[in-house]
């Protein structure tokens, strides 16, 4: 029994150092990474609870705010990507066109220039 007590307590250990090595550190809360690591080394049972209960910021895995059906929730439909698309696809023409605008605005200018410097 005393075994099997053993080998959760450093099972648990293990996991809690993992969690600390690998967790992103914008999600680590009150102390460093370092420090952490260093408090559950030495105070293996306790520093566990503390690391999970104050030291990380848990991430919820769904919104919770949203509904269950709204349509956020939902993948794209190939429609909605295709207007999305064809709306970038007008920007870009729109936006060549006023490069071309701009380009033959620039050669008038010049032929202008040359006019006035010839008489």
């Amino acid at each position: 029994m005393g075994s099997l007590i053993s080998l959760a307590y450093f099972a648990l250990l293990i996991s809690v150092l993992i969690d600390i090595i690998l967790i992103d550190e914008s999600r680590i809360k009150h102390l460093g990474k370092v420090t952490w690591i260093f408090l559950v080394i030495f105070m293996p049972f306790i520093g566990s609870i503390l690391w999970f209960a104050i030291g990380r910021e848990h991430q919820s895995t769904a919104p919770s705010s949203l509904p269950f059906g709204a349509p956020e929730r939902r993948a794209p439909l190939p429609s909605q990507e295709v207007s999305t698309t064809e709306a970038e696809i007008a920007k870009l023409d729109a936006e060549i066109e006023y490069f071309q605008r701009q380009e033959k605005i620039r050669a008038l200018e010049d032929e202008l220039r040359k006019r006035k410097q010839l008489p």
